[in-house]
């Protein structure tokens, strides 16, 4: 998942630039940005990801048009059961419904841009690894905790590389746009504007150890995910 995510040196400098509180000495240690230990804490799985061959396809534009419904195929499924749980969350938690915009949702533009290539979704049947993570990701909704919120964390920010794929895709498919790459570059210009919301949307609000330990690790298990999709991506292909 090719993030490439936005500098967040001006929210690190702001804080920098805020007057030490007097009482601080007493006020326990401050609470690292959940936003920053997201991104550090699941590097390593983020890289190994990026590194995938159908990632790299996709990167440089020499994916082929069955290459790329297969893609969106295995990505409908995954997000429409985000979509589903993220909404069914904020109802039941104030702290992600502040969060849900209506330009979050985007199992819809998924499934727009398969029709655009003239695919169908059941060309595309889920692949174990898909089928795996869309239990894991109901299952972490019915925990009771917000893991939900580690995997949305991944693949919105995910848009923020996904402007790049999507300007290789149109070359190299011969796509103009926006129809047919909303899935990789939802939010157009507006893209820096909604992540760093986005963040700072997310720091506004305090988790528990509990909350913070499970979106961690629904993140790092999402990147995680996508590797095994593609992986298994390779092996439907080289099997066909």
């Amino acid at each position: 998942m090719n993030q490439h995510e936005p500098n967040a040196s001006d929210h690190s400098q702001n804080a920098k630039a805020a007057p030490k509180c007097p009482f601080a000495r007493n006020a326990g240690t401050p609470v690292a940005s959940l936003a920053d230990t997201l991104k550090e804490s699941t590097k390593e799985a983020h890289a190994r990801a990026e590194r995938h061959e159908v990632q790299a396809k996709m990167v440089t534009g020499k994916i082929t048009r069955q290459e790329y419904g297969a893609w969106l195929g295995q990505m409908l499924p995954l997000w429409s059961a985000v979509d589903a749980q993220l909404s069914a969350l904020a109802v039941r938690d104030a702290r992600v419904c502040s969060m849900v915009k209506p330009y979050h949702a985007h199992a819809d533009r998924v499934a727009a841009d398969l029709k655009f290539l003239g695919q169908r979704a059941s060309d595309h049947p889920e692949l174990g690894a898909t089928t795996q993570f869309v239990k894991f990701i109901n299952s972490a909704a019915a925990s009771g905790l917000p893991g939900i919120v580690g995997v949305w964390y991944v693949l919105e920010g995910s848009a923020n590389g996904g402007r790049f794929i999507a300007k290789a895709l149109s070359r190299g498919l011969g796509i103009a746009g926006p129809d047919g790459l909303t899935s990789f570059d939802p939010h157009g210009e507006r893209q820096r504007e909604y992540w760093q919301a986005w963040r700072a949307d997310l720091d506004a609000h305090s988790f528990t150890s509990a909350e913070r330990d499970a979106i961690i690790h629904a993140a790092s298990n999402t990147f995680t995910a996508i590797y095994d999709i593609m992986q298994d991506m390779s092996a439907a292909k080289s099997h066909a």
